[in-house]
């Protein structure tokens, strides 16, 4: 095999603050979205298949509605295939693909690479040790996000995924620039964020050419991701390609990373804000019950989750909750905000909406989305966030005074907010 490519332009010169928004309308659009159930409730009742006027956008608000839109995927659907291969040419990831054989295909192969028991005998294990390694040093102050909530997947990119890189820091910052880019509204003309994503995909796909390139000169019994990945390639006479070995390793390590951070981010946010979602998350964590620790952070995220909802594409005409009085047309080539946020507070679906319940029954959130897109990492992500979270709530955690305490920003996603730990 040829040594791994160039990386091109310097991956020194990749500044993540070029994907701060900028603008005099940033600030209200960060508050709507951040606090946004209340104009989501107004669109649920008076204008839930929300078709925006002059545009070929709608907003869709309702339970039932959105579940539709998401199981009809075939029709609606998910809209990241062309981003994703401008930033990694090759085979698509299973996030950019419709249904059908291929997408089967590929799905299989992730769930031979990734192992139900790997979370309890790693992800489990390693999230704990890192986090209370992070904690115990931090001197009683830590900029949570990204010096904990942040690291810790980092961290683990390498320890199990087996994907190598020089600063760990940059590296999170080189996935939440992609993610940004591609999980980010669709549009006709180049965004702002294009240049930062490609400059960060250049050095991503880089770092994972190497792993790759590493693994297949190591020494056998390596269980890392990576490795798992080169012995099936050796085995099936050469499948997975490298460059599916590529985009699987790019699309799990952004599904990871950024997810996580913002998943992680928001719930702290909600649990300093709301005391009383706090008590009950740090009764757990004090009762080493990471059962119900979990079902207190998973229920923490139904209040700020990590978008509105995801986007998709109509392909065809197709009509919404058809037959009944909110039906609604919705012409080929619309593109949808899908808010699984505004779902999961509809009260004709959903017990008490508003009410913290950890025992809420599971087919009232949506946290991980639903239909054939529900996310493929979610059982590795609770287990990373939940033993992340654990040694922080014990120790007790309050926000840091003046600017430092509250929850900064960088595109919208959750990128520093400075806490202060002990009673």
């Amino acid at each position: 095999m040829n040594a791994p490519m160039s990386a091109g332009p310097p991956c020194s010169s990749f500044n993540i603050e070029d994907m701060q928004l900028r603008g005099p309308l940033n600030a209200i659009v960060e508050r709507l979205i951040d606090r946004p159930q209340w104009w989501l409730g107004l669109l649920r009742r008076y204008w839930p298949i929300a078709r925006v006027p002059f545009t070929r956008w709608a907003l869709l608000t309702r339970f039932e509605h959105v579940q539709e839109v998401l199981a009809q995927d075939q029709v609606f659907r998910v809209p990241f295939g062309p981003r994703m291969m401008e930033l990694m040419p090759g085979p698509k990831f299973v996030l950019a693909m419709q249904d059908g054989p291929e997408y089967r295909e590929q799905r299989r192969q992730l769930m031979r690479t990734f192992r139900l028991e790997d979370i309890a005998e790693t992800i489990v294990p390693r999230s704990a040790a890192l986090a209370e390694e992070i904690l115990a040093g931090c001197g009683g102050r830590i900029d949570a996000i990204e010096g904990l909530l942040t690291r810790v997947p980092t961290l683990l990119c390498r320890e199990y995924y087996g994907v190598d890189f020089p600063d760990a820091k940059l590296f999170a910052q080189w996935l939440t620039a992609i993610s940004a880019y591609l999980f980010g509204p669709p549009t006709d003309k180049p965004t702002g964020n294009a240049a930062v994503a490609h400059a960060a995909a250049n050095c991503v796909r880089t770092v994972i050419d190497q792993s790759i390139h590493d693994a297949k000169h190591a020494p056998e019994g390596s269980t890392t991701i990576v490795a798992r990945l080169v012995r099936m390639q050796k085995e099936g006479a050469g499948d997975p390609g490298d460059d599916m070995i590529r985009a699987e390793l790019l699309g799990m390590l952004t599904g990871l990373v950024p997810t996580n951070t913002i998943a992680s981010g928001n719930v702290l946010e909600m649990l300093l804000r709301r005391p009383d979602f706090m008590a009950r998350a740090e009764a757990a964590a004090h009762a080493d019950d990471d059962e119900l620790l979990w079902r207190c952070l998973y229920e923490t995220m139904r209040f700020k989750p990590i978008n509105l909802g995801p986007f998709r594409e109509c392909a065809e005409d197709y009509t919404i909750a058809d037959g009944s009085s909110s039906a609604r047309r919705i012409p080929a080539g619309t593109r949808l905000l899908v808010s699984t946020r505004s779902a999961m507070f509809d009260e004709r679906n959903v017990v008490d909406p508003k009410t913290f319940d950890p025992h809420r029954q599971r087919h009232e959130s949506m946290v991980f989305g639903y239909g054939l897109h529900w996310c493929i990492g979610a059982f590795l992500a609770g287990a990373q966030i939940t033993q992340t979270f654990k040694p922080l709530l014990k120790r007790g955690v309050r926000r840091a005074r003046g600017r430092d305490g509250e929850l900064r920003t960088i595109s919208l996603m959750p990128a520093h907010l400075t806490v202060e730990l002990g009673r």
